[in-house]
Order: structure tokens, then C-alpha cells, then sequence
């Protein structure tokens, strides 16, 4: 949305916008967003699995063997990064100069399936899903300098599933994160709504000792292995998702 369209719209029209956005009433930034006739807010979401196909499809379009295995194969190999799909294409097309696609070519060309985001890893755990746990466990790069950084994105998860749980006594699930302040990003509604599925509060304690354990332990023990202390909890996070 441009300058010249927001400028066209009414201010009831505004504040819609900026509830979209999820800003509170009494913020300052939505305040002075609502007022002013120069300035705008615009909203940069990360993409989703659809909007990354489409990307496929569009560039792939008039190429041989664009089925759904191979596009899924891009799909994965890309972690839903505009910038890292945009690149595998550019190889893909300048490889596949007679527009035919080879599964086994494919496969080769974009090389190891590696993710360097822990939160993908963290969420697919945390739903039970041991496929995909054990594939990201495989192929996701752990930065050990960032192990207690690690530990404290699942802590705040499940502190946070635990709070909307005690909101949810008497409401749904759905109602409960609604009321939750700061709200939840829309995004990641689902992976929680899946994930507090799976967590009751006597789980989510046991987990949480778990990691203050391991942080105690890493913290004092300087000669300890963590990278197996972390491999290990998640495994232990997914299965006990799962009891």
C-alpha cells in the first residue's frame, strides 16, 4: 500500500490497519500512524508455504518434471527464505538449459538440506511430529556458542504455552490466546495451537526442570558435551509430546 492510498482512506479505515498490525490503542506509534498524513506503517511478513510455491511456479513455469515431488523437494531445501529460493532457481534454470527436470539431478544440484533456524526445530518438536524432528535434528546447524540462547527460546515457549493454558480454564483455546497480552503473532498461532494441544502444566514443568538442569550443568561443567545435552532434549521434548 503506497502513500497515496493510505491518503485515500478514512480514518476508521486506519485504525484498521494498524489493529491488523496488532498495536495496542494507547501506543504512541499508532497514535502519531493514525494522525499523520506523511507517514505510513507497512507490514513485512515473513512468506508461507503457498507464497513460496507460487515463487516455484512462476520461475519453473514451461520447465518438464515440475511435479510435486520435485517442487517439494525446493520447497524444503529453500526453509521458506525468498532470498535462498530465488538462488536455488537461478542454479536450477541455468543447470536445466533444456527445461527438464531430473529428480536425481535435482537432488544433487541442491546439495545437503541444511537449516540454521533452531526455531523450526524447536516447534516441530514441541508438536510431536518425530519425522520431521528427527530430519531437522540431522540437518539443522547448532551454533554451540548460542547453546543457552537455545535453551531459553524453548523455556520461553513453554512458559508461554503454560500461561495460555491457566487463561484457558474457562475459555478455549482459541478465546485464551486471544486475550493474551502481548498478543501472538499471527504466524505462529498455529504451531501453538498444536503445541498446547500436546502440553498440560505437569508436562510443561517437567521439561522446564529438565532445562534448568542441563543449563546448570553446562554452566559448571566446562568439559561436558552439549551439543548431545541439547540433541537429547529435544528428543526428550518430543517424546513427551507424545506420552
Amino acid at each position: 500500500m503506497n502513500l497515496q492510498e493510505l491518503k485515500q482512506k478514512n480514518p476508521a479505515e486506519l485504525i484498521s490497519e494498524a489493529e491488523k498490525l496488532g498495536i495496542e490503542k494507547k501506543s504512541k506509534i499508532r497514535n502519531y500512524y493514525e494522525k499523520s498524513k506523511d507517514c505510513a506503517i507497512v507490514a513485512c511478513y515473513m512468506d508461507n508455504e503457498i507464497s513460496i510455491k507460487k515463487i516455484i511456479h512462476n520461475r519453473l513455469k514451461g520447465f518438464q518434471g515440475l511435479t510435486a515431488q520435485n517442487i517439494n523437494l525446493i520447497l524444503d531445501n529453500c526453509n521458506l527464505d525468498r532470498v535462498k529460493v530465488n538462488n536455488e532457481l537461478e542454479k536450477i534454470i541455468s543447470y536445466f538449459q533444456n527445461k527438464k527436470l531430473d529428480t536425481e539431478k535435482l537432488e544433487v544440484l541442491l546439495n545437503t538440506k541444511i537449516n540454521d533456524d533452531f526455531n523450526l526445530l524447536k516447534d516441530e518438536a514441541l508438536m510431536g511430529n518425530k519425522t520431521k524432528t528427527n530430519t531437522l535434528l540431522c540437518n539443522t546447524v547448532i551454533d554451540l556458542d548460542k547453546f543457552i540462547f537455545y535453551l531459553n527460546l524453548i523455556n520461553q515457549r513453554l512458559t508461554k504455552l503454560k500461561e495460555i493454558n491457566k487463561l484457558s480454564v474457562n475459555s478455549n483455546l482459541e478465546e485464551a490466546l486471544k486475550t493474551l497480552k502481548p498478543p501472538i503473532f499471527w504466524k505462529d498461532k498455529p504451531n501453538i495451537l498444536a503445541q498446547l494441544k500436546k502440553w498440560d502444566e505437569q508436562k510443561i514443568n517437567s521439561i522446564l526442570s529438565n532445562t534448568y538442569d542441563i543449563e546448570k550443568k553446562v554452566k559448571t561443567n566446562s568439559k561436558i558435551n552439549s551439543n548431545v545435552l541439547l540433541k537429547k532434549l529435544i528428543l526428550d521434548i518430543c517424546q513427551m509430546a507424545n506420552a
